[in-house]
């Protein structure tokens, strides 16, 4: 275990005369040398500088395969939970949000906070307005981005009526079955109380929307989620652009794009130099956008969007 987490130069003196990340390292192998079956770890590469801490996550990843031994890993680090675990645990205000494989995390998110929490750079909220058509399509005309027209195209068949009616069943059933628990003398009422999770829309001028009055929420508000790398920038995008930021790596450049007052992030992957102030055309790319219920900020379906020419 001392050579697994490189502490084997150190064995002859205590812990006391190790530097703090070498302390670490040293509980880790303390952890993993009875061979336990359930490791309970929390946050125990914290403290490890960016390098080491990327090969112990391939030696945890490794161990966990090798000894089969249950490994309960609390972390705030992304990046961890996502290569890490088999399934993530994700809790917000003491309240479980969703319990799910990794990418099904990223990719299917149940709500706005868990979209809002996982992936990095952040997903792209998009406030959106509109109504399914009756034609059977299950496609919906939408306005996004202050004004512009756009239509969502579900990947799989989808009545928004029917999804409402069922929201609203499964609130009325949750709050009888709280108030049937409330009515037990021995219920405590939960201290923390539970929120509605305010989702944030990046905009180029922040300050002149924080006094606004939070609007009337109606079943024709939706909020639409774009991962990053879903905004591809073509010449025969609909949509102008301005670089707003650019922060080339080599391999992936991320850019903030304003589009009028709102400012998308994107990650363009290729070694192309981008200027700030330079105008672009962009699309919304792939049938993996992300549709959700403004007033429960529960997810709705998964589809295309296509944005109306300019």
């Amino acid at each position: 275990m001392s050579r697994i987490v490189k502490i084997g130069m150190f064995m002859d003196r205590y812990p006391a005369e190790l530097s703090g990340g070498q302390q670490q390292r040293v509980a880790i192998a303390r952890t993993l040398a009875p061979e336990p079956d359930v490791l309970f770890m929390d946050e125990p590469l914290s403290n490890l500088d960016a390098k080491l801490r990327l090969e112990m996550r391939y030696e945890l990843q490794r161990l966990h395969v090798e000894t089969g031994s249950t490994f309960v890993y609390v972390t705030h680090d992304q990046m961890e939970a996502m290569t890490l675990a088999t399934k993530i645990c994700l809790i917000n205000n003491g309240v479980l949000q969703q319990y799910d494989a990794p990418l099904d995390v990223y990719n299917r998110p149940k709500n706005l906070f868990a979209a809002d929490f996982v992936g990095n750079p952040s997903i792209n909220f998009i406030e959106a307005k509109g109504t399914q058509k009756k034609d059977g399509s299950g496609s919906m005309e939408l306005t996004i981005l202050g004004g512009k027209r756009a239509r969502f195209l579900p990947r799989e068949p989808f009545c928004l009526k029917d999804w409402q009616e069922n929201r609203d069943r499964e609130a009325a059933e949750a709050e009888r079955c709280h108030q049937e628990r409330m009515k037990d003398k021995k219920a405590v009422e939960k201290g923390n109380k539970d929120e509605r999770f305010r989702y944030h829309i990046a905009r180029v001028n922040e300050e002149d929307y924080s006094l606004e009055e939070e609007p009337e929420i109606t079943d024709e508000d939706f909020v639409i989620g774009v991962r990053p790398e879903r905004i591809k920038i073509t010449p025969t995008g609909n949509l102008e652009a301005v670089v707003y930021g650019a922060m080339p790596t080599g391999m992936e450049s991320t850019l903030k794009l304003r589009v009028g007052d709102f400012l998308l992030t994107g990650v363009i992957f290729g070694g192309v130099t981008y200027r700030i102030g330079q105008k672009v055309r962009l699309d919304i790319d792939g049938d993996e956008i992300l549709l959700y219920d403004r007033k429960s900020g529960m997810f709705a379906a998964a589809g295309r969007v296509e944005i109306g020419e300019e």
